[in-house]
């Protein structure tokens, strides 16, 4: 038996959308090497229109994010389902979702992006004048988002100095993004930077282990629905 397999499908799926959602749309803006933290709250569905879910069970849910030039390592935890990990490597667009199923390390290749994704093109932003402020004490300009699924416009804060390769979670965004809003089914999630490190990462870091199995997507898909 395979336990928990329906939570943890849901999971897996929830974690494939947001590696693929933390890809490269980078201007010609400084690369960085460190360590961001950001803090994820789930706004309440009251204030959101219909066709969201009202499950607003109370969890802690951080997102960090380790950097090293072209090399990317996102650790994503939350207080109900664990931790879940992925690499990316930003210049040879590669990512690899890090994964432990009956005690047996996986290392799964994601296929490659061909284009934005129906999801990418409902978020639209607008450049606002003169707004600036700091996140982490890194200086911010804010844009308006406008999405469907919304009955407002929100504000979203980016890092202009900062190459968007890092966190662009919308196509088109001009830096890093620094606070910002994911709409899901499940509601609309805020994130927001909370810690800010520059250093030089040890490489092994980002190096996959030597007893995990390396294998794409579909095989581990099949692997998958052999436990069921």
């Amino acid at each position: 038996m395979f336990p928990k397999r329906i939570l943890f499908n849901e999971n897996l799926f929830s974690l494939l959308l947001m590696v693929l959602f933390f890809s490269s749309h980078a201007p010609c803006q400084k690369s960085f090497s460190g360590e961001l933290t950001y803090r994820i709250t789930k706004i309440n569905a009251n204030e959101l229109q219909a066709g969201f879910s009202n499950n607003d069970e109370p969890e802690e849910e951080k997102m960090i994010l380790y950097a090293k030039d072209s090399l990317l390592k996102m650790v994503h935890f939350n207080s109900i389902n664990g931790i879940q990990e992925s690499l990316q490597h930003l210049r040879l667009q590669k990512k690899i979702l890090l994964l432990t199923i009956d005690s047996i390390q996986y290392a799964v290749q994601l296929p490659k992006e061909s284009s934005k994704s129906d999801s990418d093109t409902l978020y639209q932003l607008e450049k606002k004048c003169f707004s600036r402020h700091r996140i982490a004490d890194i200086k911010g300009k804010s844009m308006t988002l406008r999405h469907p699924m919304l009955k407002n416009n929100l504000e979203i804060w980016y890092a202009p100095k900062i190459e968007s390769k890092y966190n662009a979670p919308y196509p088109g965004i001009p830096g890093m993004a620094l606070k910002y809003y994911i709409v899901s089914e499940q509601g609309l999630y805020l994130y927001e930077l909370e810690s800010f490190k520059r250093y030089d990462p040890a490489l092994a870091l980002f190096q996959i282990s030597q007893n995990a199995i390396a294998l794409p997507l579909n095989e581990f898909l099949e692997i998958l629905k052999s436990k069921e």
